[in-house]
């Protein structure tokens, strides 16, 4: 099976949990992200959990942790 294609399904999985558009530049970041949690190994479930908690932290970061 291909990872490519199993982590573009996951990214469209989590995008379509999130319930909003997001820009393409937003999509790649996941995308990316997420084909580097695939490349150690995570199950289809762990990537789904941590790439929903990702995108999260990428439109509402929490301000406790932006370094201000």
């Amino acid at each position: 099976m291909d990872v490519g294609a199993v982590v573009n399904d996951i990214v469209d999985n989590v995008l379509t949990l999130y319930g909003h558009s997001v820009s393409e530049p937003i999509r790649d970041k996941l995308l990316n992200y997420m084909m580097l949690l695939a490349s150690t190994g995570k199950n289809e479930q762990q990537l789904l959990t941590f790439g929903s908690a990702y995108l999260r932290e990428i439109l509402k970061p929490d301000p406790r942790y932006s370094g201000c």
